[in-house]
This record gives structure tokens, sequence and C-alpha cells, in this order.
């Protein structure tokens, strides 16, 4: 083999081994919180609980669990409030970065499903199922078992053209949600927990618990 045919066969190893490292690095989003790891304070990214791959790995919000006996959700909600279960737990809202996201078994004052970009500004707070809470996890720096290559790369071809600029969009805006909500004061109110519950594997039923109210 000449020299240059060895070099392309090292490469081939060492590149595809740096790959698979890198990736073997990175977290696995799809892991969702451990009901025994949800403590009051925890920060946590808010996540799809369904869907392809791809899809549970966005992430939806950034929120902190609370701890709190029960949601008393905005005026015109149904139900009007949910109880804290060891599969749910209440999450002060802190971040939207998917407001179509819908939160389970909520609906709003039109009859139709609540999504996180349905209570207006942040802070707000939400019950929603451990199936959609998942640990706040960095990006791990890639690692490499094998030094970078030093045998620089002869430029045989030119660098590609710049890419001309956006053309910026006539699109009419989308129209969004079709209600919002008020943001909550931050420290909440205090009150009796009312209002019906409404039924569903997610545990969303039942009245107000004894704790606080936080709406």
């Amino acid at each position: 083999l000449t020299a240059a045919q060895v070099e392309y066969a090292a490469l081939d190893a060492v590149k595809s081994l740096e790959v698979w490292l890198y990736l073997d690095a990175l977290p696995d989003l799809t892991i969702r919180l451990r009901a025994e790891d949800a403590t009051d304070g925890l920060a946590v990214d808010i996540m799809p609980a369904h869907g392809s791959m791809s899809m549970q790995a966005s992430r939806g919000a950034r929120a902190v669990i609370v701890t709190a006996a029960a949601w008393c959700l905005p005026s015109g909600c149904t139900p009007a409030s949910m109880e804290v279960r060891p599969t749910h737990k209440l999450v002060r809202v802190l971040e939207v970065n998917a407001p179509a996201l819908v939160v389970p078994r909520v609906k709003g004052p039109d009859g139709n499903p609540a999504t996180i970009g349905s209570f207006g500004a942040p802070p707000y707070f939400l019950l929603l199922p451990l199936s959609m809470l998942a640990p706040v996890r960095a990006v791990a720096a890639p690692t490499s078992a094998v030094p970078p290559s030093t045998t620089p790369v002869a430029a045989s071809t030119p660098p590609p053209p710049p890419l001309p600029p956006p053309i910026a969009s006539t699109a009419p805006a989308s129209a969004g949600a079709s209600f919002i909500f008020p943001a909550v004061d931050d420290d909440g109110d205090d009150g009796d927990d009312g209002g019906d519950g409404g039924d569903g594997d997610d545990g969303d039923g039942g009245g107000g618990g004894d704790g606080e109210d936080l709406t």
C-alpha cells in the first residue's frame, strides 16, 4: 500500500471510532424522572411523553418542582383543581420553548386542550405526569481514545461561496394559542382546594387536597 492508502485506511477507522465515542457520551434525552428523584426544588425539563424518538428528546419548557397538595387551575379551565399524586408533580414553569405542547387532561375556557403556552408568560404552575419530566442534563464534551491526526489536508478545491441572505417571509403570523391565561403571582394564593376533577390514566381527577393552592 502507498502512504496515502495507509493514511486513508487509518482515518477511516479512527474517525468512525471518534464519532461513536462522541455519540456514546451524549445523554439519553428519552429518560424521564423517577418518583424517588422528583424532589422539591429540582430543576427539570418538560418533555413530550409520547411520539417519535426525536419528539421525546425535544424540550418543551424549563421548570422547577414545587411541593403542594393540589393545583387550582385558572378560572374557566376544566377541571377546576387537580390533586398532586406520586405519579404527578407540580412544577413552576420558568421558560417556555414549545408553547404548543399539550397539558394532559386540561381544557381551556373554549373547550380545547390547554397547552403550556396557554397560561401566559412564565412563571406559572402546571401539574404534569412524571412521563413529561426529565432531569436537566448538560451535553457531555466529545471524547476520543485516539489523538487527532496532525497530517495537514491538502486544499484541492476552493471553499464554497457564502450562502445568500435569507428572504423575509410574507406569510401571516400564526394565530397561536386560542386562549391565554394571565400569569400568576410568584407567591401563589392560599385558599381552599375545590373543584371537580376529571377521569383518566394520568391521574388528573379528584378534588383538591388540604395543602397549599398554587395558581
